[in-house]
């Protein structure tokens, strides 16, 4: 669903990208890598049943005017290359991933 306020919401998402984006690439099947600007967070606490801690894990955030990410894409940043494991959020502008590993 399309608002009058997505174009607003949408540079102000480009601009915090620019900010608090790494350069990365990302690949889906044999396809070439596609360059894009991910926001990397660590150590997110997921929570189970009745809010209790289940795990940790690592988090990529995308912007889905760059790339839409789908389960089994590879993201390669500076160092380390790892598969997309499971979409988390997508809103429709930015969507959270969670990297496997």
């Amino acid at each position: 669903m399309s608002t009058p306020l997505d174009p607003a919401f949408e540079a102000a998402h480009a601009a915090l990208f620019a900010v608090f984006g790494e350069p990365a690439f990302v690949r889906r099947g044999r396809a070439a890598p596609v360059p894009v600007r991910v926001v990397i967070t660590y150590n997110v606490r997921e929570l189970g049943d009745y809010s209790q801690g289940a795990s940790r894990v690592t988090t990529a955030k995308f912007r889905n005017a760059e790339w839409s990410p789908r389960a089994g894409d590879m993201l390669q940043l500076p160092g380390t290359r790892v598969r997309i494991d499971r979409i988390v959020l997508d809103d429709g502008i930015v969507t959270e991933s969670v990297l496997h590993g």
